[in-house]
């Protein structure tokens, strides 16, 4: 299978976060109050270490992930980062699509293209796919380049992501914060990805031959804001992509595309992106917490009701709801088989499996048993309720049900009691269930 990602492509620098560390620096730099505001009125940006620690601090007492804009490359100084932090950052191949991309090229795609804005040399040495190609431009005509060949960036896309981990505590103004689940914030200065860059090469490339790709993963579009140094909005920025998407579908209308969602931080930009998004691709993935919102009701039947709803406002051929114990996809019958897509399902939550218990997804879902991971309890339980009350039929661990004539397939994630990382999980769940999916696609 050959597949195409874009847009977002970094270098993720992993930081794993002390809450005793954490204590420590609020106390000793007397940022307690500041910090307990920040809590209470939290920004939407981080401009400085209080604001970091503020947007840090709730994630942790609530064990939920985020994703935040940093306004100054010189915002959150390395010296602060030190001091909070076990070990040393641990750099890794980041964004969506990055990551996306290196797991299909170690799950067996034939081709993988991504658009990688800031092609710098610590950049290209992180992708590990032997497939993976980079289009450059060279004496006016372009060539496909294995990663290490295509440097032409010295400036380096660098997003900070803080892992914390469940039973953690934090000590602020004599209240202890205490971790309930393993997650992770993400503190991004980034413009190039930011603004949807693509590179010349890529687009021309990507049009060339997008008649041989048999599919294309975009995501990054939470990482839009909605004004730009240079007086652009995001709008400016989204046209010319939503363009060329809808040139790749004229030209090979057999294309899938799959759209991964984010955490957006402004729900006014997420409703204007899905909806112009909805005409174009095939289908749209997110978690629980993109999805639910505010609403506390993380149940799978709950996930099922409201994504019937939602698949059928947005007119696409599918959404896939992503959740820490289990996978929810509802979808067109057109679109696959209920034995095939919880094939893809389970699929990508072993490859997701793998990568919380070995820092890498370069496996097939039959090795999964030797790495001693067991589907979660939690989604076992979601799985058997959901059958119950939809009358729903078993196939293969999962959940095949039918709802307002739509096909909804429900399986359990894999658990990993103590997870390398969590981050990229998501990313490389939803990279094996699509590349499983265009595996199962008629001839």
């Amino acid at each position: 299978m050959n597949v195409i990602c874009c847009c977002n492509v970094n270098i993720d620098s992993v930081c794993t976060v002390n809450g005793a560390k954490i204590t420590e620096y609020i106390e000793e730099n007397n940022l307690g109050t500041e910090i307990k505001h920040l809590i209470e009125n939290p920004p939407n940006r981080i401009n400085s270490i209080s604001e970091l620690l503020a947007l840090l601090l709730r994630c942790m007492e609530r064990g939920t992930g985020g994703e935040f804009l940093v306004e100054t490359p010189d915002a959150i100084p390395e010296s602060a980062i030190r001091s909070l932090i076990t070990g040393k950052p641990v750099l890794r191949l980041g964004g969506n699509a990055g990551i996306a991309a290196d797991v299909l090229s170690n799950l067996g795609a034939s081709l993988v293209i991504p658009n990688v804005a800031c092609p710098s040399r610590r950049q290209v040495d992180l992708f590990s796919g032997e497939v993976i190609r980079i289009p450059v431009y060279k004496d006016g005509d372009i060539s496909l380049l294995k990663p290490c060949d295509a440097v032409s960036c010295e400036e380096d896309a660098l997003h900070y992501v803080f892992d914390f981990k469940k039973g953690d505590n934090v000590t602020l103004c004599g209240r202890t914060i205490s971790v309930p689940n393993n997650n992770r914030i993400i503190a991004t200065y980034d413009p190039k990805n930011i603004s949807l860059y693509m590179d010349d090469a890529f687009r021309d490339y990507s049009l060339a031959h997008i008649k041989e790709m048999d599919g294309a993963l975009i995501s990054g579009f939470h990482l839009l804001r909605n004004t730009y140094p240079d007086g652009s909005t995001y709008i400016d920025c989204l046209q010319p992509i939503l363009n060329h998407l809808k040139r790749w579908k004229s030209v090979n209308p057999n294309l899938r595309i799959h759209f991964e969602s984010g955490d957006f931080l402004d729900g006014d930009i997420t409703d204007f992106i899905i909806t112009r998004l909805s005409d174009i691709v095939d289908s749209i993935g997110m978690n629980e917490e993109e999805f639910l919102k505010d609403d506390a009701d993380t149940s799978a039947r709950n996930i099922i009701e409201r994504s019937v709803k939602s698949i059928d406002e947005l007119g696409i051929s599918r959404l896939c709801i992503h959740t820490r114990d289990f996978i929810v996809s509802v979808f067109d019958p057109a679109y696959i088989d209920a034995r095939s897509e919880i094939d893809a399902l389970n699929f990508g939550a072993s490859a997701s499996g793998a990568l919380a218990i070995a820092g890498h997804a370069n496996i097939t879902s039959s090795h999964a048993a030797t790495m001693d991971l067991q589907p979660s309890d939690a989604g076992v339980r979601e799985c058997s309720g959901v059958q119950e009350h939809f009358h729903g039929k078993q196939i293969d661990g999962g959940v095949y049900l039918q709802l307002n004539g739509y096909s909804v397939c429900v399986a359990p994630s894999l658990h990993c009691e103590s997870p390398v990382t969590t981050v990229g999980m998501g990313d490389t769940m939803t990279a094996g269930v699509f590349l499983r999916e265009l595996e199962h696609r008629p001839a």
